[in-house]
């Protein structure tokens, strides 16, 4: 009996063929990015907006803290979208994942306000690594329970392990991290939580490059990526409308440099968004392609981030510049506290603290304290104290009104000054107008 050579091999050809289908699978993907992922991306921005309004940025030590609290942040962040775009269902046991990110989320929201604070931050610092931990955990739970699944097709089980080997690593390492804030040793080991975020993405990134099965091909990470994007403009705007609104409630006026500045940002913020949207490609552009564009996105969105507290910042200072200048001519102007007789500088301090307390809110300590002072200074009007300790009186009292002047606009004013008498005052004002008029040029009293 004579075989067909060519009918064999073509056979031979369909099996294998075959074989490789279903040794690959397709995964079904959301066409959309779904309602519970954009609650995510909610929780996201949540945590940033009450990490930002607790720190302000004023010196390099916060900024610091500020991009490394956003780093930990868009990291976990992006784990969890990078599994969702290519594996979620849903599921109960989905919900129950997601559930327990917007566990970790709401736990990163509580240590925020004491996060990479100089004293007593051991236990912030020691919850947060907990929280990691237990976000790392679930996502490798996650993971397992897509191999059990696809156990059957072999394509999926090498790369499902390294992926759940690198997430059970990454959950060790934080552990460990944890121990050491515990036991109060190694205050620097927060930087093994930034060199490790960065590591275990690389892996999922490396891995999806690598292994067909595990690629973004036809899934929505363009537009999760693009969806972050616009929500971190949107509470761009948000502050922005909020600065505003603290203008008008404190000055109740607007100059021309302020209207012009208003009219910048929101065109800043409308040519980002133009530059962004206007380029963006929605199709499959190559996997490395593709994950090296995902990955600029996090320095594109910490760029964006403190593009915009730097917006509400340029529009709140020449205020507080103005507001200051005004007590400063309240109390004394150029002549100083030396020029007054306690009385006259007791009374001009005092019509000084009714205007602040007026227009800027302020803590029930502060204004005892200034109360307190400006009685004991009137005191000393008739003769029983000396001439050094008016001019410290005066000088405490008005660097407390100056202080609530700036924490009324959100600046958080410095706890100590090195500021005793009136001669350092107006040093400091002298900087502060050369500072002013060196940014802003030379603003209108």
């Amino acid at each position: 009996m004579k075989v067909n050579s060519k009918s064999t091999n073509s056979e031979y050809s369909i099996a294998a063929q075959d074989e490789k289908i279903t040794d690959t699978p397709e995964f079904q993907h959301y066409e959309e990015t779904s309602n519970l992922q954009l609650f995510y991306d909610l929780f996201f921005v949540a945590n940033l907006t009450s990490f930002t309004n607790a720190h302000e940025i004023n010196s390099t030590h916060k900024l610091a803290s500020y991009i490394g609290f956003f780093c930990i942040l868009w990291f976990s962040w992006a784990q969890v979208t990078l599994y969702d775009v290519r594996f979620a269902t849903d599921s109960f046991i989905e919900r129950v994942a997601h559930a327990c990110h917007f566990g970790a989320m709401v736990g990163f929201a509580i240590v925020g306000p004491q996060f990479m604070l100089e004293h007593n931050g051991w236990g912030a610092l020691q919850q947060l690594s907990v929280v990691l931990a237990v976000d790392r955990f679930v996502l490798a739970c996650q993971y397992a329970s897509t191999l059990t699944f696809t156990w059957k097709h072999r394509s999926t089980r090498a790369p499902m392990i390294i992926i759940i080997a690198s997430l059970i690593i990454a959950m060790a390492i934080y552990l460990g991290v944890s121990f050491a804030y515990f036991r109060h040793e190694h205050y620097h080991a927060y930087i093994a939580w930034y060199i490790i975020a960065v590591l275990e993405v690389g892996v999922n990134l490396g891995v999806a490059a690598g292994w067909e099965a595990m690629s973004f091909k036809k899934t929505q990470i363009v537009e999760r990526m693009s969806c972050l994007t616009l929500i971190i403009l949107g509470e761009g705007i948000i502050g922005l409308t909020r600065t505003i609104v603290k203008v008008e409630n404190f000055d109740a006026t607007f100059t021309a440099a302020d209207i012009g500045g208003i009219i910048s940002a929101v065109m800043l913020l409308y040519f980002v968004y133009q530059l962004y949207f206007d380029n963006l490609r929605r199709d499959h552009f190559g996997p490395i392609r593709q994950q090296a564009w995902s990955m600029c996105h996090f320095p594109f969105h910490v760029s964006l981030a403190l593009m915009m507290e730097g917006i509400n910042q340029m529009i709140l200072t020449p205020h507080i510049h103005r507001d200051f200048t005004r007590l400063f001519d309240q109390v004394s102007g150029s002549r100083g506290v030396e020029g007054f007789g306690a009385a006259d500088v007791a009374h001009k301090l005092n019509d000084t603290a009714h205007y602040v307390f007026e227009h800027f809110p302020f803590t029930v300590e502060t204004y005892v304290e200034v109360s307190e002072d400006i009685k004991e200074l009137s005191h000393l009007s008739g003769g029983h104290g000396k001439h050094e300790e008016i001019v410290s009186k005066a000088v405490t009292v008005f660097i407390s009104l100056m202080k609530t002047c700036a924490e009324g606009f959100g600046f958080e004013a410095p706890e100590e000054m090195e500021v005793k008498t009136w001669s350092d005052v107006l040093k400091w004002s002298d900087s502060i107008d050369e500072l002013s008029n060196l940014s802003f040029g030379k603003l209108p009293r």
